[in-house]
């Protein structure tokens, strides 16, 4: 792309940003049953990882635990999007809690998938991020190995030529890393089957900042997002890996002690647990203190 000569500085918003599906079924999960539940309602670990969203529950008299010691019996529980392992959720049953699963879609199909495949004696790779906890949900399901990363793969058994090898993957991980993965296990196991892979909105907003990099020759990102998610993070090593430095961004108050003044050409995106309002508080200080202008058609 030719970009035309100027010193007007450009903010340029990614087309694919904020939150998914899967995160908004949640944020709904809770917030009805908040009218009857107010001061009683408990999430275990964070419902989305995003901390202005759970301090919006906080303040909402929203309880969090990472430890079912710490929920009295006979409260209500709300399984996290990332999902819960089976033993968990067993364990709540035994202590009469009552259980709302608010597990994202995608996320459940892992879990009946390795639970499924486990189960027939089939061995199941996982490729997830270690203690993450949609990695702890899927481990849970049955006989399942983990790999993070190309080194993890040589430490995989030999496993019989006639057993059927199923990989799955964790659903925000990012597109180029898993490809990587997938084609050292297939040389490795040729006669393995991928049944998941990154979902649909990491996808998404992962081929948007590269868009921003291709299209509007960005030179700088920011994204919106919490360090503890790890959609976020991925578009942040997207950007990297596409040559542009990205910063992760969360709280938009940081921006405005931001050294922006060599920027002409900036993007901006969100994370898929990261609000809007979030991404709209962050276009106006860029605005208002560092006279960026919203790029338009």
């Amino acid at each position: 792309m030719t970009v035309k000569a100027d010193n007007c500085k450009k903010v340029f918003i990614a087309p694919a940003h904020g939150f998914c599906n899967g995160v908004r079924r949640a944020l709904k999960c809770v917030h009805d049953l908040l009218p009857e539940h107010a001061g009683k309602l408990y999430i275990y670990n964070e419902i989305v990882h995003n901390t202005f969203v759970v301090n919006n529950l906080k303040n909402m008299q929203v309880k969090f635990a990472s430890n079912l010691e710490h929920i009295p019996p006979r409260s209500t529980v709300v399984w996290s999007a990332h999902g819960v392992p089976p033993q968990l959720v067993k364990a709540a049953r035994a202590k009469d809690l009552h259980c709302v699963d608010a597990t994202c879609p995608l996320v459940q199909k892992l879990h009946d998938l390795a639970a499924r495949h486990s189960g027939a004696g089939d061995a199941v790779i996982f490729i997830g991020h270690r203690n993450h906890p949609e990695t702890i949900g899927v481990l849970g399901c049955g006989d399942i190995a983990l790999v993070s990363s190309v080194e993890d793969c040589r430490a995989l058994p030999e496993f019989d030529l006639q057993r059927k090898i199923i990989v799955l993957t964790q659903t925000t991980l990012c597109s180029e890393d898993v490809e990587k993965i997938v084609e050292v296990l297939k040389k490795r196991y040729p006669q393995l089957e991928l049944l998941s892979g990154i979902c649909y909105a990491t996808n998404e907003r992962q081929q948007s900042v590269k868009e921003l990099v291709k299209n509007h020759c960005v030179e700088h990102i920011l994204v919106i997002g919490s360090p503890n998610s790890s959609n976020s993070r991925r578009l942040c090593e997207t950007a990297e890996k596409c040559g542009v430095s990205a910063q992760l961004i969360d709280d938009p108050q940081e921006i405005a002690d931001l050294d922006l003044s060599k920027v002409i050409r900036l993007g901006i995106t969100s994370g898929a647990s990261a609000p809007e309002e979030l991404l709209l508080q962050a276009l106006e200080i860029l605005q208002k203190q560092h006279n960026f202008e919203p790029y338009e058609e």
